[in-house]
């Protein structure tokens, strides 16, 4: 039942999946095919689900937990009119990997990455992350890749067993950090594939306000707080801090845990251990039968959290948004 493909025939129809990305590279898609002229549409799940639309940004509101049905349910609320079409696959469990593609029958799948993510579903290494992504990609369809991947042989011959037809993106040559040259590199591939102006593509890319849960450096009571809860696994976390060029022994970190993700914690444990840091607190989610070195604080608000520290203090938070790190995102965005 749950394989049946949502009435869109919209003309331009883009999946963004892998584990990390997906959402700046369906908003990069969201402003680039709408600057050529196309009503566009777009999903981006995550703890706060939205749609790009038209008019703007929404929110979706979740009466319960998230469902991979979200992504059925959206594309066949979706007008007649649609131009173009971008949803990021919100399928976890490898089984359900190959739902979007299915629902979607998107032109073009553009793979972010295979870096662990999800542990407890995907198991903890790159070729078990690549395995159940791989498992989402449609049979003979042509796929986008970051160029760094090609290295990634169980990736390749995955792509080779589901007749992909690859196209290895270089990141696109500009200052700034690299997560972000490679997201709109990738983003501009799609636009060459779909004959669009890339110059004007790429200023709408630039011309984009920030995701209000992307990474940042927020600036509380003469604090720096840098927020990377949202970035999840512990390859992208240890990039957004070397980013910073900040000390580790000027540093704390805030790693904040979720009880459904202790494979994540586990996987952090030996950065967040190595002694360097000048101190690592662990909040969110108390971790059952907790016994590591490391120190576990309760709070329950953003002003606990930042009672704490003293102006002048360098925090590093990571780990996952959901909980406290989320309403931090939201002071940030209001105020």
């Amino acid at each position: 039942m749950l394989a049946r493909r949502a009435p869109t025939a919209a003309p331009l129809r883009v999946l963004v999946t892998g584990s990390r990305g997906k959402s700046s590279i369906v908003r990069l898609l969201h402003a680039a095919f709408a600057a050529a002229g196309n009503e566009t549409w777009a999903r981006i799940t995550g703890v706060v689900p939205r749609e790009l639309g038209p008019d703007g940004e929404r929110t979706l509101e979740r009466a319960a937990g998230g469902h991979v049905d979200e992504m059925r349910w959206w594309l066949g609320q979706l007008p007649r009119s649609a131009g173009a079409v971008v949803l990021e696959n919100s399928a976890i469990a490898p089984d359900l990997q190959p739902l979007a593609a299915q629902w979607l029958d998107p032109h073009l799948t553009v793979l972010s990455g295979v870096v662990p993510d999800h542990q407890e579903a995907w198991g903890s290494t790159p070729a078990a992350a690549a395995t159940a992504l791989a498992r989402g990609l449609p049979r003979g369809g042509r796929v986008l890749l970051p160029a760094q991947l090609h290295e990634d042989s169980v990736l390749r011959q995955l792509l080779d067993l589901h007749g992909c037809e690859t196209e290895w993106v270089e990141p696109l040559g500009e200052p700034g950090p690299l997560y972000r040259a490679v997201n709109r590199g990738l983003a501009l591939a799609v636009c060459r594939h779909f004959g669009i102006d890339l110059a004007r593509a790429l200023d709408a890319m630039r011309a984009m306000p920030p995701d209000p849960y992307e990474f940042r450096v927020a600036h509380r009571g003469g604090l720096d707080f840098a927020l990377a809860f949202s970035a999840n696994d512990l390859t992208s976390s240890r990039d957004l801090f070397r980013s910073l060029d900040w000390p580790q022994e000027a540093t704390r970190v805030v790693y904040n845990h979720r009880r459904d993700r202790p494979l994540r914690l586990r996987s952090f444990l030996p950065w967040l251990s190595d002694g360097r840091w000048r101190e690592v607190w662990l909040v969110g989610d108390r971790p059952a039968g907790w016994k590591a070195g490391l120190p576990y604080r309760r709070l329950r608000s953003v002003q606990q959290l930042l009672a704490g520290c003293a102006p002048g203090d360098r925090l590093f938070g990571c780990g996952n948004i959901a909980g406290l790190p989320l309403a931090l995102y939201q002071e940030e965005t209001s105020s």
